[in-house]
């Protein structure tokens, strides 16, 4: 089974924003971001999406969301400054036949890459994303053993 591992979409710069960060939403490249994540994940088998709380994130799933016709599910840890626990929470749902997109931040992902490989898993490309890229990480009998990057979305804005 297979963990897809979404940085949020293009969201602009934070100086640039006046309200709260966790309240940042989307630019319009972002939105054209997640469309194509959308395209690209629209036949990978997901049935689960989970979130950080974070606007950004939340919308970066919501054209998956729609096409798929599935609810998406807040995960705290997935937030900004978020644990590494929730990866064992992600590895046991696709154990038990649930593949999974979630979404999260620049900080949570390359702790949980990082977490996975300490674990033995190899990996096939950075082990950090820019805006709007994932990975797959694949599981086999309840552990991680690949991690295979896939650039983010080429959208013009």
């Amino acid at each position: 089974m297979a963990i897809h591992l979404i940085r949020h979409a293009h969201a602009g710069r934070r100086s640039d924003w006046d309200g709260p960060d966790a309240q940042r939403p989307l630019s319009d490249k972002g939105w054209g971001q997640a469309a194509a994540i959308a395209d690209d994940l629209a036949g990978a088998g997901i049935g689960r999406l989970w979130t950080s709380p974070y606007v950004r994130c939340r919308q970066t799933l919501e054209p998956l969301s729609e096409r798929l016709a599935l609810p998406i599910e807040p995960v705290d840890d997935l937030g900004e400054g978020g644990g590494t626990s929730v990866l064992d929470r992600l590895i046991a749902s696709a154990a038990s036949g649930v593949t999974v997109a979630a979404c999260s931040h620049g900080d949570v992902i390359p702790a949980l890459v990082a977490q996975a490989l300490g674990r033995g898993a190899t990996i096939d490309g950075p082990a950090s994303l820019q805006k709007g890229a994932r990975y797959e990480l694949t599981v086999v009998d309840g552990a991680i053993t690949t991690i295979v990057h896939t650039h983010r979305p080429a959208v013009g804005v």
